[in-house]
C-alpha cells in the first residue's frame, strides 16, 4: 500500500494506492490505524447486514478467498449479455503455430507440426481506457450495484472479444467540501490479456467491498473535514475526467445512478448505461430493447 497527500486544484487530496486485491487484504488484516478524531462510529461495523452484507472480518477475507455467493446466477446473466455485441471489427487476424489455441484436425491428422490456430491482435489493434468509480450513494440498492458491475464487464468482454486493448482501472473517488479521497485497487495488470471475472466479481459486485472494505480505508485516511457524516459523495463522470485528466475517449463508468442504472431489468439498465456512455453505436440496442420488453413480461 501507498499513501500520499496531494494538493491539486483546490482540493487536499489523500491518495491511498494498493498494487492488488492481496495487498488491500494485508492492509487491513494488519488492523491500521483508525482516524478516531474524525471517526468515533464506524460504518464499516455497521451491524445492518442488509446495508453492508457480511461483516467486516468476512469482508477482509473475501478479498483473498473470493465470494461465490450468487456467482452463478452473475455468470448466466453476464452470458445472456454478451449476446447484444455487435461485431463491427476484430482487431485479431488467425496464425498457426505449433502451440497455443485450438487443433484444427485436418492439420493434425496429416501430422503437420504447425496444427494450432490461435488468435493474436493486429499491431494497430485500438486501446480502450475504462475508469470505474466503486463509489455509489448511500441509496443504492443491491441490484443496481450487481448490474452495474455486469455492465462494466460486459463492456470490457465486448472490446477485449474484437481483439482491442482494454486498460481497466477502479478506483474509489469521493468528496467532501475541498478534500477528496482517491482509493486506487489494480484488478487489471496492464498488458494482462484478458479481464478475469472471478477476481472482479467481489469488488464490482458485492456491497461489502465499498461500505465494508473501502469504508475502512477511509477511516484509516487521516482527514479532517467530518466524513462521518455520510462518508463524502462520490464523484460525477464529469468531475472524474477533469480530476484524472482523461480524454473524451476515455470511458468512465460512475454510479449507477449517474447511469440510470435501477436494478430491475438488466437489459434496460444496460440501455440506459450505453446511451449515458455515447457507445450506443457499438452494440446491437434493438436487439436490447427487444430482451428488455421480454423480461418485462
Amino acid at each position: 500500500m501507498r499513501f500520499e497527500k496531494i494538493f491539486k486544484d483546490d482540493y487536499t487530496v489523500y491518495k491511498n494506492s494498493f498494487s492488488n486485491l492481496t495487498d488491500l487484504h494485508d492492509y487491513l488484516a494488519n488492523k491500521p490505524k483508525v482516524n478516531r478524531r474524525i471517526f468515533k462510529t464506524l460504518a464499516s461495523v455497521h451491524e445492518s447486514r442488509e446495508f453492508a452484507g457480511e461483516p467486516l472480518k468476512n469482508a477482509i477475507e473475501y478479498c483473498i478467498s473470493g465470494c461465490g455467493d450468487n456467482m452463478n446466477n452473475f455468470l448466466q446473466a453476464n452470458e445472456k449479455l454478451n449476446k447484444v455485441k455487435k461485431d463491427i471489427s476484430d482487431n485479431r487476424k488467425a496464425v498457426r503455430g505449433l502451440f497455443g489455441g485450438l487443433p484444427i484436425p485436418s492439420l493434425v491428422a496429416a501430422d503437420i507440426p504447425a496444427c494450432m490456430l490461435r488468435y493474436e491482435r493486429e499491431a494497430s489493434s485500438s486501446v480502450k481506457n475504462i475508469y470505474l468509480n466503486l463509489s455509489y450513494s448511500y441509496s443504492t440498492n443491491t441490484n443496481q450495484i450487481v448490474n452495474r458491475g455486469l455492465i462494466a464487464l460486459f463492456l470490457i468482454q465486448a472490446y477485449e472479444d474484437k481483439g482491442e486493448i482494454v486498460n481497466f482501472n477502479t478506483f474509489e473517488l469521493s468528496k467532501l467540501g475541498h478534500e477528496i479521497v482517491d482509493t486506487e485497487i489494480n484488478l487489471k495488470r496492464p498488458g494482462e490479456r484478458n479481464v478475469d471475472i472471478g477476481k472482479c466479481y467481489y469488488p464490482l459486485v458485492r456491497k461489502e467491498f465499498l461500505r465494508r472494505i473501502l469504508f475502512r480505508v477511509l477511516e484509516s485516511t487521516p482527514v479532517e473535514n467530518d466524513w462521518a457524516e455520510g462518508y463524502g459523495s462520490p464523484l460525477t463522470a464529469r468531475e472524474i475526467r477533469n480530476f484524472l485528466e482523461l480524454s473524451d475517449n476515455d470511458i468512465i463508468i460512475p454510479s449507477p445512478d449517474d447511469l440510470e442504472i435501477y436494478g430491475y431489468n438488466i437489459y434496460e439498465d444496460a440501455e440506459n448505461a450505453l446511451t449515458n456512455l455515447g457507445l450506443t453505436e457499438d452494440f446491437d440496442m434493438d436487439k436490447i430493447r427487444k430482451l428488455s420488453m421480454y423480461n418485462k413480461r
